[in-house]
């Protein structure tokens, strides 16, 4: 006898056979049992999965000398028949190949005829749809009026393609991909009768390769067995497919954790040497921090992690490393970067920015623990990495736009008002503040201030950079200068309320309600104008920046002020406020001045 390979010699001849598949098989049985077999089915679903198997099955049940019977004995003549594909009663057609409109006809023409030797007449239309419009109206009054003592089962992949007209004619089974777990357990079960050696490590990565497939699985031991013999290793396998050495996943996983963009780069370079396909890389590491995801999540011992029980400890050891935030965000850096090596050109470049966007993710920290750590109700974050949120770690300055009221309280100021009088009659929810007692408010020079979160509205607090503001002869003197070259950029900055220079960067504030004009303003060309002039105007280099709101403003205070403190009495109370306290550590500023609202 000629021989079989692995997927055909280990063909399920059984329902119970089936793996995966239980809503099928035991609808199936029932009916059988019951005497109520449809004359029209649909089987649908991913590749070998066991669609063509079953209506063979279901053929072998509805003909066996014993039955009609939900367990056929595939020993009568009709079972062996079936089996061998050389029955009358059983025609399988390619409806790929045999799509047209004169086919369905001949096929009409036979089902017409009583079964050869078996109770009934069974027709399997593989891949039907690809049936041309024409062919599937041709077949519809068959399968409305079907002659008696005759099954259709129709096998796709896209149910979708077929004619609504004949879905409705038919029961519809949609078989599923197999699971990791249900693939690993089938390929031991056939390696141990097949008398094979195969490590499980071997078995995770073709239960992994073959995608819910349980054919694709064991068209990948057949070739491992021809590759390795009849002892088959992990390493031997990853080699067959082109599947990445487990420590190089480790090793990236080391590199995100220590924040090592050389290892990241040496990453890339290492799989080019080897040959690898760096798509096919990238698709690992997706299921990969999918695994330590689940790890995280579900912990290592879950049935969602698509691994052998040998890799568990691995992704154990990865999942602690970083937390469930970190992963997700991981996850979806891998996704876009898959995405780009799939769709553009030079895959080593878009792999290399992926790689190093992993490890620069855990730089970044949970806006949610600055904003705790501001308002005092939580201690200053650690080093390990995070990647979390939009804000970076503290070890570095924390770039935030000024709080934007939602509403202004009261009137826009003049410009030429200070910063504290802008600010101090509008709370950091854009609310309007509590008039019965008078507040005072506080003046702190802090770089890049971010608003803490309000408490109660008794008091409030303006902070101002620590920047030198302009006296109004340099101001006076920037404009004349702008009016006289670019008249329409002089209109805009005359809207601004405050200008300041820092390290290097003059900051233009505007009032939230004259958003559009800095939106303007902040168009290349009038930046690099005002930029220009600004700086020979000052006599240095600067950058410019266009900032909203006249300084950002937050609620310091949750105690009520005493109407009789003085000056030195609310000073020292608001040097002790732990929000105050915390914003001067974090951004490095001084209180300049504390007055009462009242006081102006």
């Amino acid at each position: 006898m000629n021989y079989q390979v692995i997927a055909r010699k280990w063909r399920p001849q059984t329902f119970a056979e089936i793996v995966g598949q239980q809503h099928v098989t035991r609808t199936l049985q029932n009916a059988v049992e019951s005497g109520r077999v449809a004359h029209s089915y649909i089987f649908s679903g991913a590749r070998g999965v066991g669609k063509t198997t079953t209506a063979r099955i279901l053929a072998k049940a509805l003909n066996c000398v014993k039955g009609p019977t939900p367990v056929p004995c595939n020993e009568c003549p009709s079972c062996r028949e079936i089996t061998a594909g050389s029955s009358l009663d059983v025609l399988e057609i390619d409806a790929a190949s045999n799509r047209g409109i004169d086919q369905v006809r001949e096929l009409r023409d036979m089902v017409r005829y009583a079964p050869a030797g078996g109770r009934y007449k069974i027709v399997i239309l593989d891949e039907a749809h690809m049936l041309t419009d024409e062919a599937s109206n041709a077949l519809l009054k068959t399968l409305e009026e079907p002659p008696e003592k005759v099954v259709f089962v129709m096998a796709t992949t896209q149910p979708e393609d077929l004619v609504d007209t004949i879905r409705s004619r038919s029961q519809h089974f949609h078989f599923r991909a197999l699971s990791f777990a249900e693939i690993a357990d089938a390929l031991k079960a056939i390696a141990s009768k097949e008398e094979l050696d195969v490590e499980p490590g071997a078995i995770g990565v073709m239960a992994r390769t073959a995608d819910g497939s349980l054919r694709d699985a064991l068209s990948l031991i057949e070739q491992a067995r021809a590759y390795c013999g009849t002892k088959i290793s992990e390493s031997q396998i990853r080699e067959l497919l082109g599947v990445v050495q487990a420590e190089i996943l480790d090793e990236l996983v080391a590199a995100i954790e220590h924040r090592s963009t050389e290892r990241a780069l040496g990453l890339v370079h290492r799989l080019l040497a080897e040959g690898q396909n760096l798509q096919q890389f990238c698709r690992e590491a997706i299921s990969h921090f999918r695994n330590v995801l689940v790890a995280k999540v579900c912990g290592a011992d879950s049935d969602l992690i698509a691994a052998p029980a040998e890799e568990r400890p691995r992704l154990a050891r990865a999942a602690a490393a970083f937390s469930e935030e970190d992963l997700t965000r991981f996850f979806q850096i891998l996704l876009l970067t898959e995405e780009d090596l799939r769709r553009k050109p030079d895959p080593r470049l878009h792999l290399e920015m992926g790689l190093l966007r992993l490890v620069n993710a855990a730089r970044l920290a949970p806006l949610e623990e600055v904003l705790a750590e501001l308002s005092g109700n939580a201690p200053v974050r650690s080093s390990a990495p995070r990647a979390t949120g939009e804000v970076a770690a503290p070890t570095t300055s924390i770039p935030a736009k000024p709080a934007i009221p939602a509403k202004p309280a009261t009137a826009p100021p003049p410009p030429a008002a200070s910063a504290s009088s802008s600010s101090s009659n509008t709370l950091a929810n854009g609310s309007a503040p509590a008039r019965a007692t008078p507040a005072p408010s506080v003046d702190v020079a802090a770089g890049g201030a971010a608003a803490a979160p309000a408490r109660e509205a008794s008091a409030s607090a303006d902070f101002t950079p620590s920047a030198a503001g302009l006296d109004s002869a340099q101001v006076d003197a920037i404009k004349s200068e702008i009016f006289s070259k670019a008249q329409f950029v002089g209109q805009l900055v005359e809207s601004a309320s405050r200008w300041e220079v820092e390290a290097g960067e003059l900051r233009l504030y505007f009032p939230a309600e004259h958003r559009a004009l800095a939106d303007l303003l902040q168009a290349r060309d009038n930046m690099e104008r005002l930029r220009t002039i600004a700086s020979r105007v000052l006599g240095q280099s600067l950058r410019v920046c266009v900032k909203l709101g006249a300084s950002p403003v937050s609620n310091v205070s949750s105690k009520k002020v005493r109407t009789g403190e003085s000056g030195p009495e609310l000073r020292a109370r608001f040097e002790q406020d732990p929000i105050v306290r915390a914003m001067l550590e974090r951004f490095g500023g001084r209180i300049s001045e504390v007055k009462r609202r009242d006081e102006g």
